[in-house]
């Protein structure tokens, strides 16, 4: 977009409004450097995301672990890169995405064709993790959705795309339709420690902590609470605290600069009309109107 795109209009000014959440990760090491722990509360990220996205149901549950996975793969590969986690259901019919920032924030979307309501994890269904770097190159890595879900995908991505044995688990719990709980927990064994470990970490989170809608209930109280009984009798650090929230980074410059993309002619016939474009985002709802006369400066650029 040229650099005096919007100077034809002047854009109402509209309230910085920070979601309040009590969302936030926990990160750990032992003090052997066998392992390193991440347990993380999503619950009022996940929260708004569905509701913005007006779901319920499997596609909300879904939608929930999917974003849920994109914060955690963040968190534990690239916490100061973008990671988008995209769910394709079968034969590619209908998209679930987790998108998580540095800053942060993260929001969700469901995006499904005519006609389909559910978009489904079975048989063909497949995971694509994306980390956006600054140079703006993207690195991906796509595995299959197993029967095991989402915590069962991630598993997989984790060991084929970045060969680290990992334990990782996402849930969500519901009452009455309503969210009240979301999140999940990592368990990493680190690069220069044998496999012996986890097989013993392996086995006690399958007979304590594999009950994941539990496990999201407690993390739901206290993160720390659940780190310490995850790492119970072994001494750690730990080492890194992150807020997490539900946020967009839609703009108005954004929404024109997506317009400033079209042909010229198409620009042309859009400002020929009195009326004005209503643009709503697909990830928060926020609808942006664009009248004929910001669209002047789009011109200089199709």
């Amino acid at each position: 977009m040229a650099p005096d795109a919007v100077e034809t209009y002047t854009w109402p000014q509209m309230t910085d409004e920070t979601e309040s959440s009590g969302d936030r990760a926990v990160t750990a090491v032992t003090h052997d450097g066998a392992f390193r722990v991440i347990v993380m509360r999503t619950t009022d990220t996940v929260r708004r995301s569905i509701e913005t996205q007006e779901i319920e149901g499997d596609n909300a549950r879904n939608l929930a672990d999917v974003l849920s996975g994109s914060i955690l793969v963040r968190l534990t590969m690239a916490p100061t890169y973008r990671v988008q986690g995209i769910v394709r259901g079968p034969d590619q019919r209908g998209t679930l995405v987790g998108d998580s920032h540095p800053d942060g924030s993260a929001r969700g979307l469901i995006q499904r064709p005519k006609g389909l309501k559910e978009v489904s994890l079975g048989d063909g269904a497949v995971m694509v993790m994306m980390r956006t770097l600054p140079t703006g190159a993207v690195n991906q890595g796509m595995v299959e959705v197993p029967a095991s879900g989402i915590s069962g995908a991630l598993m997989g991505y984790f060991q084929a795309s970045e060969q680290i044995t990992s334990v990782a688990r996402v849930g969500c719990v519901f009452e009455g339709g309503e969210l009240v709980a979301a999140g999940g927990y990592l368990v990493q064994l680190l690069p220069e420690v044998s496999r012996a470990p986890l097989a013993v970490m392996t086995e006690r989170l399958d007979a304590d902590f594999s009950d994941i809608p539990s496990v999201v209930r407690g993390i739901q109280k206290d993160p720390d609470e659940m780190l310490s009984e995850i790492l119970w009798q072994m001494p750690f650090e730990k080492t890194q605290e992150t807020q997490l929230r539900f946020g967009c980074h839609c703009s108005s410059v954004r929404v024109l600069s997506s317009l400033a993309t079209l042909p010229r002619s198409d620009i042309e016939d859009l400002m020929s009309s009195e009326e004005s474009l209503h643009i709503t985002c697909d990830y928060c709802g926020q609808v942006y109107e664009i009248p004929p006369s910001a669209l002047a400066g789009l011109l200089s650029s199709s």
